[in-house]
């Protein structure tokens, strides 16, 4: 079952065409990661998914026009971690995971005990609970990555959409937030630039190129070699290794 369906969504710039008659489903339950090379319209795909840019019969939410969905009930459903988050410096670890309750918070009052629970349960789950009295501006970059990956796993969403999470990260934990995306098992769309993390962690894949989708579908399945250096242009070994599979170049 689809949670989310793309038809003949297309966007320009000026003379440019960033998006062009893209199409593509996104299965309930399943990691989908979306790949291509930079300019490939990645990133702006999932601008239209979170509703940062406004679409009319073109991007669909569980059947409904998401441009008819209002953005608080839509915020109920869907968590979006961007790129680019600003933060204030001086707020506390734990007072911005549990800003993922904001949907949630009933007007002029405080977050609830329940809603704090569920926030030092996130920070659990990516291991940031020993940062909860730090404040943002005594944290490294991919500290700060953690946290807001924290706060978006606090909204409890039925999806959640991802633009280049692990950037910044290390290997340690890029692999600690997928095993933890993994078990969280609601949806998850991701845009990723490890190949080798899409190929083990993700369920499925949408392959971009000039704005484009070029295909999608089983991750293992259409990751090959052969597709990704056209598409990356250098070429790819594929392998496996104790019953895992790698993508290298």
């Amino acid at each position: 079952m689809n949670i989310i369906e793309v038809r003949n969504l297309s966007y320009v710039i000026g003379e440019k065409k960033i998006l062009d008659n893209v199409n593509a489903t996104f299965t309930e339950g399943k990691i989908t990661a979306i790949i291509g090379a930079n300019g490939s319209g990645k990133s702006t795909l999932m601008s239209f998914l979170s509703k940062t840019r406004r679409s009319t019969n073109a991007v669909y939410f569980r059947g409904q026009d998401v441009a008819e969905i209002p953005a608080e009930r839509y915020a109920l459903q869907v968590s979006v971690l961007p790129q680019r988050q600003k933060m204030i410096a001086d707020f506390l670890v734990e007072d911005v995971v549990v800003m993922g309750r904001f949907p949630y918070k009933k007007k002029f009052r405080d977050y609830t005990k329940d809603d704090r629970r569920i926030a030092r349960k996130a920070m659990e789950s990516v291991g940031i609970t020993d940062m909860a009295e730090r404040k943002l501006s005594q944290m490294s970059g991919g500290e700060i990555q953690r946290v807001l990956i924290a706060k978006a796993l606090a909204q409890e969403p039925e999806l959640i959409l991802m633009d280049e999470p692990t950037n910044h990260l290390d290997v340690k934990y890029k692999i600690a937030l997928m095993r933890t995306l993994q078990a969280y098992g609601k949806t998850v769309i991701i845009v990723l630039h490890d190949l080798s993390l899409a190929i083990q962690y993700c369920d499925e894949v949408i392959i971009m190129a000039g704005g484009r989708v070029l295909t999608q579908g089983i991750a293992r399945e259409i990751m090959q070699p052969d597709l990704l250096e056209e598409i990356f242009g250098v070429p790819f070994v594929k392998f496996e290794r104790d019953g895992r599979t790698y993508i290298n170049y």
